[in-house]
Parts: structure tokens; sequence; C-alpha cells
């Protein structure tokens, strides 16, 4: 996604103070972004059971399993947006089926694995490009991503669930906007 660590970390940083008006943290090192609905990182990997069923429900197969030396992240669940994102499926399977409680049943709206940040230097619209991808294809609309005035994309801190729809559509290499998972 990023050319090198250093250019995620520098993101993770210019997103830091967007994230804390919304009241969220990114922590100090960035977890993988969660299914909907998973509890707060430690909580997560303690309860997990890695039994697969949020992965075999999910109906876009946005669900992966970890595959990391970490004993404590191994088997567990993982979305990775610029491959697939979590469509918010009307149904919410994933948090329905989980057997552990590690993913817990939230309204849609109330959803929040992670935060969109837009790097404008990266972005089509400051090119002159008429691109909307990201806020055509959000499953929440005007709630989470906006076209300000100034004629940039705007992510609302408040509305964006972080399901990364945006940045599996974005058409820029590297991607103009993504999705950093949050830390609870």
């Amino acid at each position: 996604m990023f050319e090198t660590a250093d250019a995620l970390l520098d993101l993770s940083q210019r997103l830091r103070p967007l994230a804390a008006q919304a009241g969220r943290d990114l922590g100090s090192a960035l977890p993988r972004l969660r299914p909907p609905g998973a509890l707060p990182e430690k909580e997560f990997l303690e309860r997990c059971q890695c039994s697969g069923k949020c992965v075999s429900v999910c109906p876009v197969s946005a669900i992966r399993i970890d595959n990391s030396r970490d004993p404590m992240k191994s088997g567990r669940p993982y979305i990775r947006p610029m491959e697939q994102a979590c469509v918010l499926c009307d149904d919410l399977s994933c948090m329905k089926s989980c057997p552990s409680g590690a993913l817990e049943l939230v309204p849609r709206e109330q959803i929040s694995m992670g935060i969109a940040g837009v790097d404008a230097l990266l972005c089509r619209r400051t090119m002159g490009d008429d691109c909307r991808l990201c806020i055509e294809k959000c499953p929440l609309g005007e709630r989470a991503i906006i076209l300000a005035a100034s004629g940039q994309v705007e992510v609302k801190t408040s509305g964006c669930t972080g399901c990364g729809v945006c940045e599996m559509y974005c058409p820029t290499a590297p991607r103009a906007i993504v999705v950093l998972p949050l830390r609870s």
C-alpha cells in the first residue's frame, strides 16, 4: 500500500489530530483492521477463539485470517481494505456468527473499525481531476465523507466507520485515502 513503513507512520502522524478530534486513538503502533464490532484490541485478542466463522459468513470475503508469527495474533481475523473492504452488509453476519463475543453486535452507524484519512497531495482532485469514487462508493454516504466547499474530499470523523470502501476504490498508487485501524 505504501512505499515504506515510514510513509505509513507519517500518514498516521498526520491523522492523529483528526482521530483525537473524533475521540479516537490511533495508538503508538498500528494494529490490524479488525472486523466490525471487534472489542478493544487486547480484549479481542484474548477472547477470539479463532473459529473462522466470521470469515466464512462474510458476503464479500473481506475478512482474512492473520498468519502472524505472534501466537496471540495468529488465527485472528482482520481486514485489508485495499484488497477487499468491509461493505457494512445489511445482515452484519460476522458479528452475529462470532461464538466468543470477540465481535459484538453493534448498529451499523456505531461501527468503529478505523478512520479514513486523505492525503490531498496524492488525491486526483488536487490535480484537477473530478474523481469522486471514494464519495460515491461509501456505504454511509455523506454521513462519512463529502466533497467540501474547497473541492477537496473531506472525511467526517464522527461518521466514518473505517470500513475501507473508500480506500479500496481509490484509483491512485499509493492510495490517496487510507484507513488506519483504531487502537482502543
